[in-house]
């Protein structure tokens, strides 16, 4: 039973709460939400859908996409959350400590977040899900384009703040979080016969520094070491191939 005094909000922060998150078997763009799942240390299901069942689902979802995160609480109430960056800065908001020191550091905190989160939005949407026709013309565009602007400007702001793995100040963040949670992929991305890498501790080591800091933590590293995170991976790769 609630409590009368018990508002929506207390119920939605309460550290008992398990939270479900609904996606597919890879990492896609679930992958920095399920980052900071892991760093929470509060209880998670991650719940993976196959196409077809998605397809079921889709219509009974809020806006048609996935993941959604589900917030069962000790009440048995539940709160369902959609879209990615609502997701994130939800449970950065919950985390206490991943959304900087005060409102500034906080609005350059979501400013490199959503740089990272536009990039690999247009990566996924734009190239991925094109016409197979176009696709090949599109990656290209991409990678000449699109991720040399984004890794230029990056390791700039990440070297003047030091390359201490970190984009604001010297604590994590949930910009930290988004970035480090792509950066594989990126460099799977152009690491082919042939490519020329554009992400790697000589050409980057600030954007590098960023993904190595926050592989120190224990919960995160235990949480790349894991069988579901290795299946995660190789989804990545036979679906997107990167």
């Amino acid at each position: 039973m609630i409590a009368p005094s018990t508002s929506i909000s207390d119920l939605i922060l309460a550290k008992e709460n398990v939270h479900h998150l609904t996606y597919f078997p890879f990492h896609g763009l679930a992958g920095c939400i399920r980052t900071v799942l892991v760093l929470l240390g509060e209880p998670y299901e991650n719940h993976t859908l196959s196409f077809r069942e998605w397809m079921a689902q889709k219509p009974l979802t809020p806006f048609g996409h996935i993941p959604i995160l589900r917030e069962e609480t000790k009440c048995g109430k539940s709160f369902e959350i959609a879209e990615i960056s609502a997701i994130e800065f939800f449970l950065a908001k919950r985390a206490g400590n991943l959304l900087g020191k005060d409102f500034w550091e906080e609005s350059q905190i979501r400013m490199f977040h959503s740089s990272t989160h536009a990039l690999i939005t247009f990566l996924i949407h734009t190239v991925v899900q094109s016409p197979q026709s176009d696709r090949a013309a599109f990656l290209a565009r991409f990678k000449k384009t699109n991720l040399p602007q984004w890794v230029k400007s990056h390791e700039k702001y990440l070297v003047a703040n030091g390359s201490n793995g970190h984009y604001v100040g010297d604590q994590l963040s949930i910009a930290d979080i988004k970035t480090a949670s792509v950066v594989e992929h990126l460099i799977n991305l152009t690491n082919g016969e042939g490519e020329t890498p554009l992400v790697s501790e000589e050409l980057t080591p600030a954007i590098m520094a960023v993904k190595n800091n926050l592989e120190k933590n224990p919960q995160y590293a235990e949480w790349r070491a894991s069988q579901q995170y290795q299946e995660f991976t190789g989804g990545n790769l036979g679906f997107f191939g990167f």
